[in-house]
């Protein structure tokens, strides 16, 4: 009988489960062959030591094996596109199901070139004219600008441009199939634009397609996701080979993504020269408008979850989910990417966002109409209160005028008698110092004829005696003469007095109201009533011309609302009408700013993919892109936060915890709630220097709200969340950050 040459042992004829192989991690490899060895050789080996050569060729293999099994993980997750973890892989995948992933996409902006002294003439800037940037980023020109004439002092033009640097290769055709041409020296964290990839072959440019077509045409690929990116041409049947030794030029855009999606005013220079006529022309640099549609190639995840909505679309825009799928993942090659897109079908005025917006519209305009009565309120009160006061002064002066009147009547009867009295008093006095001179006048007359008589009739001591008693006579009548004259004299400048005093008397000017000092007089209350009348025709004045004012704001206010009505008007009686309502879809969209915040996209990243859904859109329905601005969420979020000042720096706490909070508020999709829980684990899990924080969400405050009775930010289903505002405090108060 012959005799087996193997005998199996015992355990090998029971079934052996001995490796796990949910577990094929190195310990528990080593333990499965450590086992294994221990139950085939127990009668043979049992040398187990750490240090023997056996446990080493154990280890050695355990190790080999785990690395083996890593790679065979991955390469079979990298077969599915639910596991799969490379971009490569991810990208290989979706090509398969007709899916391209997003390449990067250049920034763009408009600069303007401002011509102090002018120019002497016609010019022309030729295309990929560069400007340079912040960060030492560089713009170009799309197009060449042709200024067909001169410009005048102080002359502006307007320049598109985008962010990225040109670069030529050229390659020469060996004649086979399916060439392939690399991109070289394209930088870490630089990319090759989207849609900026030209290629000539012998001169003829060809065109780029987003797949090689089954057609013989003169067409090739672009691999932007591959590393490096490459140029696929075609084997003859999906599409052309180029001819042999045929010159190919490659034409590309190196682009920074993101980065160039920089601020307004941040490019104020130019790097080329224009040279005009021989005379280099000197200009000033700046865009108004910050720079947006910048962002990095696809994110595979965000590639993994459109890709089968795209394939189910199959180029036809039909449900929201294609809309939503094929906006989000649609470039432009001049104005960027679509950074977030939503689609959906208003149901009535107020799902609809373009009404929302001119509703917000009218009550901005109404709530500015609000703060113009306010302020037309607030003018006439304080005009008001400052007219009070000259009112006041006027009233009392009024006052004084009538105490005045009253004291004047009584003073001009007064007057009126004793000027009477003063006057007969005055004229007697006059007439008898006149009479009195008349009688002096007569009596020297006769004494002087009787002096003659005596000297030419009497003679001797009797005429002597006689001229005498004449003389002293004479004497006497020429003193009675002198006092009469000085009575007369008197009597004139006493007439003249009185004449004075009552015309001074009844001067109102100069009557006092009251004796006791000081009292006003009637120049004074003459110059009060005219101060007062100044302040309130200044006054009034002003009023009218802040009322002027308002009213023209008013007037601007009515302009500017009846479009917006108008607008609302028509929006309603789009949405109700029947074929609308049901065939009507929305598209918002949004963009990237210089801080990888949502913001508006530009108008051309509007109009073209509004071209793009029209070409794809079903007949019947209606498609609308849209600035999705309006329905951005801005979180208000507020932090009081407590640091282990002893093991930690505060600042560099501080710091992280803003950046894990800012971080968290970027990217998110619509209708994403930010919860309180998930605010809680990020900032906690930050540091291990935070020994407490309490964390609220503050706002946006909206009617209806968006935060929950739990704290929770909650938007509507067609609303996004974005970065509002952070504060945060430590726990005496005191203001860690605000921004």
């Amino acid at each position: 009988m012959t005799t087996d040459p193997y005998s199996p042992l015992v355990q090998d004829l029971v079934p052996l489960n001995e490796v796990r192989y949910a577990a094929r991690d190195y310990p528990s490899i080593f333990d499965s062959l450590l086992r294994r060895l221990k139950i085939e050789y127990e009668g043979v080996y049992n040398d187990y030591a750490t240090t023997t050569q056996a446990i080493m060729f154990i280890e050695l293999m355990a190790y080999a094996t785990a690395q083996l099994q890593w790679y065979l993980d991955r390469t079979a997750s990298d077969c599915f596109l639910e596991t799969a973890r490379t971009r490569a892989a991810v990208a290989r995948l979706v090509k398969q199901i007709g899916y391209k992933m997003g390449a990067a996409s250049a920034a763009s902006t408009a600069v303007t070139l401002t011509f102090p002294d002018g120019t002497t003439g016609p010019f022309t800037m030729p295309a990929r004219w560069r400007y340079p940037g912040p960060d030492g980023l560089i713009y170009e020109s799309y197009a060449a600008y042709n200024q067909a004439v001169a410009l005048p002092a102080g002359g502006e033009i307007s320049i598109p441009i985008r962010q990225g640097e040109t670069r030529l290769l050229t390659y020469t055709s060996d004649g086979s199939k399916n060439q392939q041409y690399r991109m070289t020296s394209i930088d870490t964290e630089r990319y090759l634009g989207d849609g900026t990839v030209d290629c000539w072959v012998d001169g003829l440019l060809w065109t780029e397609e987003e797949f090689l077509e089954f057609e013989k045409t003169n067409h090739y690929e672009v691999g932007y996701n591959d590393d490096p990116p490459l140029v696929q041409f075609g084997d003859g049947i999906a599409g052309n080979i180029p001819p042999t030794t045929a010159e190919v030029k490659v034409r590309f855009v190196i682009i920074d993504g993101e980065k160039g999606n920089v601020k307004a005013n941040s490019i104020t220079s130019s790097l080329d020269t224009l040279v005009i006529g021989g005379e280099t022309v000197t200009f000033t640099v700046t865009n108004p408008v910050g720079a947006s549609g910048g962002e990095g190639p696809e994110d595979p995840d965000r590639a993994k979850r459109l890709a089968p909505f795209s394939f189910a679309a199959r180029g036809a825009a039909i449900t929201e989910q294609d809309y939503e799928a094929l906006s989000s993942s649609y470039t432009d090659a001049t104005y960027g990417t679509v950074a977030k897109a939503f689609a959906f079908n208003p149901r009535s005025a107020y799902e609809d966002i373009l009404f929302n917006d001119y509703v917000s519209d009218v009550e901005l305009l109404l709530a500015d109409n609000v703060v113009l009565m306010s302020a037309l309120e607030t003018a006439i009160n304080s005009t008001a209160t400052g007219l009070s006061t000259p009112i006041a002064g006027i009233t009392s002066d009024l006052v004084d005028l009538e105490a005045l009147r009253a004291l004047l009547s009584g003073d001009i009867g007064a007057a009126s008698v004793q000027s009477t009295g003063a006057k007969g008093n005055a004229t007697n006095a006059k007439s008898n110092a006149t009479l009195s001179v008349s009688n002096c006048d007569d009596a020297t007359s006769t004494l002087t004829t009787l002096r003659a008589y005596v000297v030419a009739n009497v003679v001797g001591a009797v005429q002597t005696n006689i001229i005498k008693e004449i003389d002293d006579a004479q004497l006497s009548v020429g003193l009675a003469h002198d006092h009469a004259g000085t009575a007369k004299t008197a009597a004139d400048t006493a007439v003249t007095a009185l004449a004075t005093v009552v015309d001074t008397f009844l001067d109102p000017s100069l009557i006092l109201i009251n004796e006791a000092s000081p009292a006003p007089t009637m120049p004074s209350i003459i110059t009060d009533i005219g101060a007062d009348l100044a302040t309130i025709n200044a006054a009034v004045a002003s009023l009218q011309l802040q009322i002027g004012v308002i009213v023209g704001d008013a007037q601007t206010l009515e302009t500017n609302i009846e479009p917006s009505l108008l607008n609302m008007q028509t929006r309603i009686g789009e949405l109700f009408d029947a074929d609308c309502m049901s065939n009507y879809v929305q598209v918002p969209i949004l963009s990237l700013d210089a801080d990888g915040n949502y913001s508006a996209p530009s108008v051309g990243l509007i109009v073209g993919l509004q071209a793009y859904l029209t070409q794809i859109k079903e007949v019947t329905q209606h498609v609308e892109v849209i600035d999705g601005s309006s329905i951005l969420v801005p979180a208000a979020i507020e932090i009081l936060l407590e640091v282990n000042k002893d093991a930690y720096i505060e600042a560099e706490v501080v710091s992280d915890v803003v950046a894990t909070v800012v971080g968290m508020t970027k990217g998110r999709n619509f209708n994403q709630p930010m919860y309180l829980s998930e605010l809680y684990e990020n900032v906690d899990d930050t540091s291990y220097g935070i020994t407490r924080a309490n964390i609220e969400i503050t706002g946006p405050v909206l009617t209806p709200s968006v935060i929950d009775s739990d704290g929770n930010l909650v938007p509507a289903s067609n609303q996004v969340i974005t970065f509002g505002s952070l504060v945060i405090t430590d726990k005496d108060g005191n203001e860690l950050y605000s921004g």
